[in-house]
């Protein structure tokens, strides 16, 4: 019995530490050049050639601070991305307790849980592949999928398909994302992400 208190307590504070990524830091500078990208990516789409587009880490993470910032009804918060090359991204963001603790069988801890303490953040870490679906259909759009290779809640990590069980359909939507028209591929290596485009 006090071994498994021992895990218990070991897991629970494992659960809520806070990843080191969370301290990614970004500028008004990189916030800008992330925008002129992007506006690049969406002209040099349209141009019916084959171009590329460098992305470098920092500029990524100020645009998904910045996406974040602008998205109503957004299910994660603090949002940060670490390239690691090999087209592996982590990615890290919070989520509310509340939301994580409100499936079975873990809802039970809702009724004991303070209630200050269920909305706090917990931190979500997610090690996953990027990939691109070509699209079956001529009209449809490429997707743009994230295959999760391991995931911690804070600094614990956690079997795959607990993912799944614990976040909601709305965050986990965002492991699929539709790409804009115009975009053949995405490729991520360390430190930098590469978008291509073609007609």
């Amino acid at each position: 019995m006090g071994a498994l208190l021992t895990v218990s307590a070991w897991a629970v504070v494992q659960a809520t530490r806070t990843p080191d990524m969370a301290a990614t830091q970004t500028s008004p500078a990189d916030g800008f050049r992330a925008q002129q990208k992007l506006f690049e990516i969406m002209r040099r789409a349209r141009t019916g050639r084959t171009h590329t587009v460098e992305m470098s880490e920092r500029e990524v993470n100020a645009f998904l601070a910045r996406h974040l910032a602008d998205s109503a009804g957004q299910p994660l918060s603090h949002l940060a991305t670490r390239l690691h090359g090999d087209g592996r991204a982590e990615i890290t963001g919070q989520v509310p307790w509340r939301t994580l603790l409100d499936v079975p069988p873990l809802s039970f801890l809702m009724q004991i849980v303070p209630a200050s303490w269920l909305d706090k953040g917990a931190w979500i870490s997610v090690l996953s592949r990027v990939e691109v679906e070509r699209a079956e259909r001529a009209r449809e759009r490429r997707v743009l999928r994230f295959d999760v290779d391991t995931w911690w809640l804070g600094r614990l990590r956690l079997p795959e398909f607990m993912l799944r069980v614990l976040l909601d359909p709305g965050a986990l939507r965002l492991l699929r994302t539709s790409l804009p028209d115009g975009i053949e591929a995405i490729r991520v290596e360390e430190g930098r992400l590469l978008v291509v485009t073609a007609p």
